[in-house]
């Protein structure tokens, strides 16, 4: 699961998102005073940012963000 955003206009720029990430995966854009998912990759489906949103902006999906391997013949 990776988080997603349901709402850019409900994001109220409060920028706990980007504070409470474990793992870096916002960044915040002055320019629009909202967050950014930067590293969605990097999502490891804590929920810290979903339940500290205050606009309540944020979702999981179930998509899966991984690399494929595959081994040269």
């Amino acid at each position: 699961m990776a988080v997603r955003r349901y709402d850019l206009n409900k994001c109220v720029g409060c920028q706990n998102c980007v504070n409470i990430c474990p793992m870096d995966v916002f960044r915040f854009d002055t320019a629009s005073n909202k967050s950014v998912i930067a590293y969605p990759e990097n999502c490891q489906s804590c929920g810290q940012c979903w339940l500290n949103c205050l606009g309540r902006s944020l979702y999981f999906d179930d998509e899966i963000h991984a690399f494929s391997l595959t081994a040269s013949r």
